[in-house]
């Protein structure tokens, strides 16, 4: 049975949050033993599992389950004293072989130094905690009434805590926040309605909330994806030219077709469909007119990742898209038509962090798509900030081949 350790505390701190079904159980990993305080928050419903060493003869001699309890979401939940703590999926098997071997080698492979806490420190106060959540989620209201303040032609009051609050008009929130921003204030929206009946949230916030989650009922699933997948990227890319190395921007290859909805079609700024490509060499390639350069170069770039967004593409187009697309666990894609790692093209929630191209899987077909994009006859290089290792293409006058060096290579 495979497993996902977590041992860092990036890693335990996001545990299960965001996913409706966990892949393979997860595995937190500590140096040494101690109550710990977990959550449930954005999380489905999980059966979590807490094992400690039963100590004999002043050591640690074999493992002993201290904890065993089906806990629903939205839950804060206390851990007894406990070496490593999982989380299965209601009704999957436990990983106790994994586990016990985990165990029988903590001391020569010694886990990863971090806080003595799950996904929070246990000194923190539950009330901080909550109050952190609530207002986080008051704000996204807060801004969801400001949109609102110039188009609503009843009289309103200027705070949000009173007791009049707009009318949520679906165009205006289209008008004044990006799709991704829309995920994120529907996700906030969630959350205060369903805390609405157990704290006492503002009522002015109730309303909005509640007329947020009306308005996008229609794309929610889309939006919510958006608000994992969605986000801004380019500025934290290198922008280097692919070509020639010079200063570039990155350029979409192809455009959502018309009639798409704008809820959808933020897939299409996602990295895996854009290439960087300076003026000079968009010119000298006719990249805005040319559809083949264009699909050649961000083929060859992006390997797996790209033939994975190009099959939704076209299942969109042939109105073909699985019925059953979870688009919360699989947000990019759905799972058949990529695989199981990010290399390989996977959409699922885990690998929907923009990342750039470097390690994604390239086989002959995309080196030579690559080739066929850039060759000009003259020596090129691929710049290294984008994929690691240079790359050189050889003069296409002076050789029959154009190989590419291993830094794109399997």
């Amino acid at each position: 049975m495979s497993i996902r350790l977590l041992a860092s505390s990036w890693g335990r701190s996001i545990g299960a949050m965001f996913q409706r079904r966990l892949s393979e159980p997860l595995v937190f990993g500590y140096p040494f033993a101690a109550s710990r305080l977990f959550h449930t928050f954005f999380c489905p419903p999980l059966r979590i599992v807490a094992y400690d060493g039963c100590q004999e003869r002043n050591h640690f001699d074999h493992l002993e389950k201290v904890f065993d309890l089906l806990v629903p979401p939205w839950r804060f939940v206390r851990i007894p004293k406990a070496l490593f703590i999982v989380e299965v999926n209601p009704g999957d098997n436990l990983p106790e072989e994994a586990v016990k071997v985990l165990f029988e080698n903590r001391a020569k492979h010694s886990l990863s130094q971090g806080p003595d806490a799950g996904a929070w420190e246990a000194s923190v106060s539950l009330n901080h905690l909550l109050f952190a959540l609530f207002a986080h989620s008051v704000a996204d209201m807060r801004r969801v009434y400001e949109a609102h303040q110039k188009v609503v032609t009843t009289n309103v009051s200027t705070a949000l805590n009173t007791s009049v609050s707009p009318v949520v008009d679906l165009q205006v929130l289209k008008g004044r926040f990006p799709v991704w921003q829309r995920g994120r204030i529907a996700d906030s929206a969630g959350f205060l309605m369903d805390f609405a009946g157990v704290y006492d949230i503002p009522r002015p916030a109730f309303s909005l909330a509640r007329q947020v989650l009306q308005a996008e009922t229609p794309f929610l699933d889309e939006i919510l994806a958006a608000g994992i997948a969605g986000v801004p990227w380019q500025k934290d890319f290198a922008n280097e030219c692919l070509r020639c190395g010079r200063p570039a921007s990155w350029r979409p290859a192809l455009s959502a077709p018309s009639g798409m909805p704008l809820e959808a079609a933020w897939r299409y700024l996602r990295p895996e469909n854009a290439v960087p490509i300076c003026h000079k060499c968009a010119t000298r390639l006719d990249w805005n007119h040319s559809e083949s350069v264009r699909l050649d170069a961000v083929w060859g770039l992006w390997g797996m990742r790209f033939e994975a967004f190009l099959q939704w593409h076209r299942a969109w187009q042939d109105n073909k898209l699985p019925l059953l697309w979870d688009r919360c666990e699989y947000p990019l894609w759905p799972k058949e038509f990529g695989g199981d790692a990010w290399a390989d093209g996977s959409g699922a929630m885990k690998d929907a962090d923009p990342r750039p191209p470097r390690g994604v899987r390239r086989l002959k077909r995309h080196k030579d798509a690559l080739v066929r994009a850039l060759n000009t006859g003259t020596l090129k290089t691929y710049p290294q900030r984008i994929c690691g290792k240079l790359t050189t293409f050889m003069d296409a006058k002076n050789a029959t081949t154009l190989p590419l060096t291993s830094s794109l290579e399997q």
